[in-house]
C-alpha cells in the first residue's frame, strides 16, 4: 500500500508558545488512521495546517509523493484535503442546502442561484450520502448539535477528497449517527479515500482504523498498527504516565436524603418531546440520564434551568415548589447548568477567565457598584485551583483553551455560586481521557460534600461507572429507573431503544 501522506518535523509556534515541534507521521493510502492526543497536544494546530487554515513555520508534507505547500483554504481543497471540522463552520442563518453546496452554489445568468439545481444537487446528496433525515430547507441554527455536526461531515465527503480529515467527529453524534458515520467510513475506504481521525475513544481505534499517531506536547512520540500495543500502553503514550481509567468510588446517599430530594421534577411537560416525567436528586447523589437523542433529555435539563417553559407539572426544590420564568431564577434557587454546547451556551468566548467565572455573582464582587477585582481575583483563583485549572486561565480567553479546560472554566464558574444541585449534560464531550477522569473526581468531590448531580451521558458506560442510578428516558417519558448494582451497559440500551422494563434483563429498579 503506498503513502497518501507524509509528514517530517512540522513545527507551529505562536509567540512562545509552541504549539508543534515535531509532528511527524506517514499515513497509508486508503486507510482509517487515528490521531490521538490529550488536549493541548497539537492535534488542532496539525488539523489547522492540514486544512490550510493555519501556515506551519517548518518541517515537510508530501501528499502521494509531491510536495505540498498548503498556503490558505483554497489550496488545501484544491489538493484534495478536506475537513470536518469540531468547531462547526457551517453559516447559521443559511439553510442546510446552501451549507452542503458552498462555495459552489449553482448559479443563473452568473449572479443568481439556481435554485431548481441546487435542490437537485442537494436531493442526489441526501440519497448518496443517507441524510434525508435532515430538511434541507431548514436553517442551521434550527437544527441540534448531532445534526449540525452531521451535515458538517456531508459537506466534507461532498467535496469527493482524497484525503478526509475528521476531527472529533463523534463527540456530538447521536449514537444512530454514529453508526451512520461508519458507513460512510466504509463507503469512502472502499474508493481507497484516506481519512485521518481524530479522536479520545479508543473503541472508535479498534473499530475503525488500521493504525495510529500519538502526540505529546506538540511532538510525535510514535505510530503504531491498531493491536500492536495494548490500550494502557496507549494511555501512557499520549499522557506520558500510567492513567487510572477506573472511576471514583461511590458514597452511598444516605436514606434520609433520598426521602427529602434536593430537586423534584413532578409530572412536567416541556419542549417538542418532554411530556408526563417525573424524576429526583437527593443530595450527595449522582443520577445519571440515559437516552437517545431527540427523547427529551434535552428538554428536561433546560427545563430545571428555567430555559424552557413547563406546559405542565411543577418543579420543587427542597420540598417547596419552584417559578423558574428564567435561568437566572433557577440560579437563585441554587440550580446550575454544564450545557450540551460550552461554547455557545457556557462561556463568553472572548472574555477572561475571571470575567466567565463571576457572571453570575459579579454584584458579590462591588461595593456601591465599584467592582473590587483583587477580591475578585483571587476568589476565582481559588475556584479554578480546586478544578485543577492554570492560574493563566484567570487572564486568557475560553478561545486560547482546550475543549477539557474550557469545561473546567465552566465548573469552576458554577462552583463559585455555592449550587446545591448541578445539571450536566454531556460534559466529557470532546475531552481528552486524563480531563475526563478529573471531571468524573470533580464530580464526585462535589457529590460527597452534599451536592446533587443530574448528569446526561452519551457514553452508557461513563453512565454506569459514575452514577449512582440511572433513569433511562424514552419518548419523553421515563422508562426505567436502574440502580447501580443492576446496571449493564445491554440492558440500558435495550431500554433506550425502547425495549418494556420486564425485557431489559432486570435492570430496572
Amino acid at each position: 500500500m503506498s503513502d497518501a501522506m507524509r509528514l517530517t518535523g512540522v513545527r507551529k509556534s505562536y509567540g512562545p508558545t509552541v504549539a508543534l515541534s515535531d509532528a511527524s507521521m506517514t499515513v497509508a493510502e486508503g486507510a482509517v488512521h487515528a490521531l490521538l492526543g490529550e488536549n493541548g497536544a497539537g492535534k488542532s494546530t496539525l488539523v489547522k495546517i492540514l486544512s490550510g487554515l493555519v501556515k506551519p513555520d517548518g518541517g515537510s508534507i508530501t501528499l502521494f509523493g509531491q510536495d505540498l505547500d498548503l498556503a490558505g483554504r483554497a489550496a488545501s481543497s484544491a489538493a484534495g484535503i478536506e475537513t470536518a471540522f469540531q468547531e462547526i463552520p457551517l453559516v447559521p442563518d443559511l439553510s442546510v442546502a446552501d451549507n452542503l453546496l458552498m462555495p459552489d452554489l449553482p448559479l443563473r445568468l452568473g449572479m443568481f442561484v439556481d435554485r431548481k439545481r441546487a435542490s437537485e444537487r442537494v436531493r442526489t446528496l441526501q440519497d448518496d450520502l443517507e441524510i434525508a433525515d435532515i430538511d434541507p430547507r431548514a436553517l442551521v441554527s434550527e437544527l441540534d448539535l448531532s445534526q449540525r455536526q452531521k451535515v458538517e461531515i456531508a459537506r466534507a465527503i461532498s467535496r469527493r477528497p482524497r484525503i478526509l480529515v475528521l476531527d472529533e467527529p463523534t463527540a456530538a453524534l447521536s449514537r444512530a449517527d454514529v453508526d451512520w458515520l461508519g458507513r460512510r467510513i466504509a463507503a469512502l475506504t472502499a474508493t481507497a479515500t484516506t481519512i485521518i481521525l481524530v479522536t479520545h475513544r479508543m473503541s472508535e481505534v479498534h473499530d475503525l482504523c488500521s493504525a495510529m499517531s500519538i502526540l505529546r506536547n506538540g511532538a510525535h512520540v510514535g505510530s503504531f498498527g491498531v493491536g500492536e500495543i495494548s490500550d494502557d500502553e496507549v494511555f501512557r503514550h499520549i499522557m506520558g504516565r500510567s492513567v487510572d481509567v477506573s472511576f471514583p468510588p461511590r458514597a452511598v446517599p444516605k436514606a434520609k436524603a433520598r426521602a427529602n430530594p434536593l430537586l423534584e421534577a413532578v409530572d412536567i411537560a416541556a419542549g417538542r418531546k418532554m411530556r408526563g416525567l417525573t424524576m429526583s436528586v437527593a443530595a450527595g447523589e449522582i443520577v445519571g440520564v440515559a437516552g437517545l437523542q431527540g427523547m427529551g433529555q434535552l428538554d428536561l435539563f433546560n427545563a430545571l434551568f428555567g430555559a424552557e417553559r413547563l406546559r405542565a407539572g411543577r418543579i420543587v426544590v427542597d420540598g417547596k415548589e419552584a417559578h423558574f420564568g428564567a435561568p437566572a431564577d433557577a440560579i437563585a434557587a441554587g440550580i446550575a447548568l454544564v450545557p450540551e454546547d460550552r461554547k455557545i451556551q457556557g462561556l463568553a468566548m472572548n472574555r477572561s477567565g475571571v470575567e466567565n467565572a463571576t457572571l453570575p455573582i459579579v454584584g458579590d464582587f462591588s461595593t456601591f457598584g465599584i467592582l473590587r477585582n483583587g477580591r475578585e481575583r483571587r476568589a476565582v483563583d481559588r475556584s479554578f485551583a480546586s478544578v485543577n485549572l492554570h492560574p493563566r486561565a484567570l487572564h486568557q480567553t475560553p478561545a486560547e483553551f482546550s475543549g477539557g479546560n474550557q469545561q473546567k472554566i465552566v465548573l469552576g464558574k458554577w462552583l463559585m455560586t455555592q449550587c446545591r444541585c448541578l445539571l450536566v449534560f454531556d460534559p466529557t464531550r470532546g475531552v481528552d481521557i486524563g480531563t475526563k477522569h478529573e471531571i468524573y473526581a470533580l464530580l464526585r468531590r462535589y457529590a460527597e460534600g452534599g451536592g446533587g448531580i443530574l448528569f446526561h451521558s452519551t457514553e452508557v458506560s461513563e453512565l454506569i461507572g459514575l452514577c449512582d442510578r440511572i433513569l433511562v428516558i424514552y419518548e419523553g417519558r421515563v422508562i426505567g429507573a436502574v440502580p447501580h448494582a443492576d446496571a449493564t451497559e445491554a440492558g440500558i440500551g435495550a431500554l433506550m431503544m425502547g425495549a418494556a422494563a420486564q425485557d431489559a434483563e432486570r435492570v430496572t429498579a
